[in-house]
């Protein structure tokens, strides 16, 4: 049997970390996605579609470097292991790893910077550490060599960035660590050297940007260039500082030669607001040339620390005497476009984001294909997006999102329309299939229904428009879809017939230190909308009607769902929830250690009380709790290696067979594969399949596996398994035997694999459809196509 298989969704979260993004002239940006380099393309509306596998580490650094030759796009990205990996454009769009080094032993990178492609330094790569070491690497075709060792004088480097000298062929390069200082290096011939320092900021100095700018003639600098260069230096002291770089004439000092840089250091008091120009000397093939550094502006509009500051990408006007203008993102989440007025001061000309807010901050904002948009991420994974329609004129668009914290479960609703997610990054996303009448139909994230106080461990639907959820508290919690929600449905195309939504609230809140969202009835609907830049913890979540995909703002704040009920009775941390087929009852069990808490509760879905005594038969924690399809048999397995199998009688389920050493070591999971076999899945590297008989169930047969199985779920006759290594592998299950007919690899399908421990795989009830998570970050679904 023959099986074809295709990634039709890819959903996972921007890293919390400074320029850990960049975007390409044709608008492919790359974003550090947990251990992932995923890849998104602005200028269409599917989302991520393609992730680079290979950092050993999380992923803290990327930036783009412009192939000097060919003109292909390239992409750096280095990793918490020291790693760094060069990515190259094989194709439109896809790119694949050209060169792996180990730029630093152990350490985190905290810094990248990418030589000019017109300069000596093109393909060069500088690369800063977290233990204060900063290296410049010569990259070749398939290897790298190291040409020089900096000391930045025991500082932690935090941005790089390089640029030609305006008139000559000398590179310039400006650091920025954690001091109040921007060195300035400069490359004579063989190596850069420390040329000069820049004091103004009061903190750390976490991003710079080099661009050139219209330059300023001086009458008595007759071979003045045309052109000057700015930098700008965004700060954790909320201010973002530029610079001016232009060419001028050798300076005449009472000793006939240059000012020592000791000397220029001490006539800058510490934390002093100068203005004094700062002379860069250059020796260059024998030429000298001589340029001032002095400050253009000072950039005040940010209430909290600047994390990235990126220049416009087309050059400026030549009718224009004014530089480009200048994007900034902060940790206050507002993002920022500056322009120099008529009178040649900086404001700030657009505004993106609201001051305050939920979201903690945004990082690596971007600019888009042709500076014609702007993007960022933010605190929650996801990524905003502006587009000038007219001039000076930002219409809002949806970006990407996706958890950025481990996906620890998923789940179809009963009629398979969309697909429900938890993480421990404490949130629950809907996910569903949004048809369009222009094109193709897209996958996106609609829903938000819990934001929650604790890690989020797993999720299952009692109903389509009802699920309960689980955490690392003891309470389980039950949410009804508000009407908003059910009317989006509809509005999307995504439900046809989605019947009457006037009994449901119109959508929820959370009071400030509270976990519950509490319903809003109709009455809470005066205004269409909440009014915008209103603090997270004041506003009501009214689930408006959505009739296109939402973004990552309408999702924060207007897609909660009220909850309905809190179910109890375990000691410890939920770990596992199940419903039956008929939605009569949830199942729910905790952590344990010994046989008092490795039980498995049921309560009635009519009234929440609980239904008969707790189901006992393990001694450790049951790590998956399954109804067979007619709800008559409960399958459970365990960390203390072995099964149990509970049978309905006339008023509760009780014991009816098990299997106390099934594995060599734990079980993760277990699913029915039909009324009269189900499989489990162990770290011991194997599958087993076991048959029901009269007074239990015996071993058919044994998959064995190159890693440890994590997940297993089956449907139509194919068995998915989830590996350890996010290796995932189909099989055909017949009653003989079970043979592999399709084995998803990671070195072989990049765009479409796992890095991490896949913690769910789920098959939709109703379509050819397989959706996954994994400690990744990232919420998968592909298309499984079989043919006989």
């Amino acid at each position: 049997m023959a099986i074809q298989v295709s990634a039709q969704y890819i959903a996972t979260g921007a890293n919390h970390s400074a320029s850990c993004s960049a975007a390409a002239p044709d608008g492919i940006v790359a974003y550090g996605s947990g251990k992932l380099v995923s890849l998104w393309d602005t200028e269409h509306e599917s989302g991520v579609y393609a992730t680079l596998a290979g950092h050993p580490g999380d992923v803290t650094k990327i930036k783009y470097l412009q192939g000097s030759s060919s003109g292909e796009n390239k992409f750096v990205s280095g990793d918490t292991t020291g790693q760094v990996r060069v990515w190259r454009e094989t194709t439109r769009g896809q790119y694949s790893c050209a060169v792996t080094f180990d730029a630093h032993a152990s350490d985190s990178i905290s810094a990248l910077g990418i030589g000019p492609s017109d300069s000596p330094l093109a393909n060069h790569i500088l690369v800063g550490c977290a233990d204060g070491s900063v290296k410049l690497w010569k990259l070749d075709e398939d290897r790298v060599t190291s040409v020089q060792k900096l000391d930045i004088k025991g500082k932690l480097p935090l941005d790089f960035e390089m640029a030609l000298l305006p008139g000559c062929q000398s590179v310039v390069l400006a650091i920025g660590c954690t001091d109040k200082r921007i060195q300035l290096w400069l490359h004579n011939d063989s190596e850069f050297e420390l040329a000069t320092m820049l004091e103004g900021h009061e903190n750390w100095i976490r991003a710079l940007s080099f661009t050139t700018a219209p330059g300023i003639r001086s009458q008595s600098v007759e071979s003045a260039a045309v052109e000057d260069l700015m930098l700008a230096s965004g700060s954790q002291d909320h201010y973002i500082r530029l610079w001016r770089i232009s060419a001028t004439l050798p300076p005449k000092t009472a000793r006939g030669g240059l000012e020592a840089l000791d000397e220029l250091e001490e006539k800058l008091g510490e934390g002093s607001l100068s203005t004094t120009s700062h002379l860069l000397h250059v020796k260059h093939r024998k030429a000298s040339h001589y340029f001032n550094v002095t400050l253009e502006a000072l950039l005040i509009g940010h209430e909290s620390g600047v994390t990235n500051v990126h220049w416009h990408p087309a050059p400026p006007s030549s009718s224009h005497s004014s530089p480009r203008p200048l994007l900034s993102t902060s940790m206050d989440n507002s993002m920022v476009i500056w322009e120099p007025s008529s009178a040649g001061i900086w404001v700030p000309e657009h505004r993106f984001g609201s001051l305050g807010g939920h979201k903690m901050g945004l990082f690596g904002g971007l600019w888009g294909k042709k500076g014609k948009s702007v993007c960022c991420s933010g605190w929650t994974g996801g990524w905003e997006r502006w587009i000038e329609g007219k001039p000076g004129v930002w219409d809002v668009r949806a970006g990407v999102t996706g958890h950025f914290g481990e996906v620890k479960s998923v789940t179809w609703d009963q009629d398979g329309n969309y697909l429900l997610s938890v993480s421990s990054d404490q949130t629950s996303r809907i996910h569903a299939c949004i048809p369009s009448e222009a094109g193709p139909s897209t996958w996106a994230e609609i829903a938000r229904p819990q934001i929650h106080g604790y890690d989020m461990t797993d999720v299952s639907f009692i109903s389509p428009l009802r699920f309960i959820s689980t955490a690392d508290e003891k309470v389980a919690r039950v949410f009804d879809a508000p009407g908003g929600f059910v009317e989006s449905l509809g509005a999307m195309g995504i439900v046809q017939n989605v019947g009457d939504t006037t009994s449901r609230p119109r959508g929820a809140t959370v009071p400030p230190l509270g976990l519950s969202n509490r319903a809003l009835g109709k009455e809470a609907m005066i205004s269409d909308h909440p009014a915008p830049r209103v603090p997270h913890e004041a506003r009501d979540a009214v689930s408006e009607t959505l009739r296109s995909k939402p973004t990552e703002e309408v999702l924060a704040m207007s897609t909660l769902w009220p909850e309905i009920e809190k179910v109890y009775g375990h000691g410890y941390e939920l770990v596992n929830v199940a419903t039956s087929h008929d939605g009569k009852f949830v199942a729910t069990a905790c952590k344990a250690s010994s046989a008092e808490h490795a039980v498995v509760r049921l309560n009635s879905t009519e009234t929440w009380d609980e239904f008969g005594r707790p189901l006992a038969g393990h001694t450790l924690t049951v790590t998956r709790i399954a109804f067979r399809e007619d709800d008559e048999i409960i399958l459970t397995c365990s960390r203390d290696r072995g099964w149990t199998m509970f049978k309905r009688d006339a008023r509760c389920y009780i014991p009816w067979a098990k299997e106390e050493k099934a594995h060599s070591r734990m079980i993760l999971d277990t699913c029915w594969i039909d009324k009269h076999s189900f499989a489990t899945a162990s770290r011991d590297k194997t599958v087993k399949i076991w048959r029901l008989t009269e007074d239990g169930a015996t071993l058919q047969s044994t998959i064995k596996l190159e890693e440890g199985a994590t997940a297993v779920h089956c449907a139509r006759g194919l068995l998915a398994v989830g590996l350890e290594t996010g290796i995932i592998e189909i099989y055909r299950v017949s009653d003989a035997e079970s043979e592999p007919s399709l084995r998803i690899m990671t070195h072989k399908l990049l765009r479409i694999s796992h890095v991490g421990p896949l913690n769910r795989l789920c098959w939709n009830p109703h379509k050819p459809l397989l959706a996954s998570c994994s400690d990744d970050k990232s919420v998968r679904i592909f298309a499984v196509q079989s043919h006989a």
